[in-house]
């Protein structure tokens, strides 16, 4: 069965930093990864359609509504939750995605930031995987429940 997953997080307050590319290659990374194990899931990056500091929209409010519409089309969400705590948007499509009632699956690789995560959100998440290969183990528990 093929399924879609929608890649979340931060953007914004990487722009003007030295990490202004972290958000394209989090999203980049986790295409090359399916594209080498899973041949069953599709994976939305709103990176390949907007960008922080590109002049692709003409309004924020088209950004917003773009993003929350692929996530309502997704079946799935894969949030990197590094600076979610920074990320308005972010938290707005873990939102949408808890009351559309899709499964959320969150990664940190630093397991000591959990702390930054708002009680909210923990509880709006399905799954929080941490260490070192985070996105590797969420997209391998993406695998085996919601795709096989």
């Amino acid at each position: 069965m093929n399924r879609s997953i929608y890649l979340a997080g931060a953007m914004n307050n990487y722009f003007n930093t030295d990490q202004h590319d972290y958000p394209k290659k989090w999203r980049d990374d986790v295409k090359n990864y399916v594209s080498r194990f899973y041949d069953n899931i599709t994976v939305i990056s709103p990176t390949d359609y907007y960008e922080i500091g590109k002049n692709y929209h003409k309004s924020e409010s088209e950004v917003m509504r773009f993003d929350l519409r692929m996530v309502r089309e997704a079946d799935i969400v894969l949030c990197n939750l590094q600076n979610l705590h920074t990320s308005l948007g972010t938290s707005d499509e873990i939102l949408y995605a808890f009351i559309k009632g899709k499964p959320i699956i969150g990664f940190l690789k630093d397991k000591s930031e959990i702390k930054n995560i708002h009680p909210w959100k923990i509880e709006q998440i399905d799954r929080i995987e941490t260490g070192g290969n985070a996105m590797e183990n969420a997209l391998s528990y993406i695998y085996s429940h919601y795709v096989l």
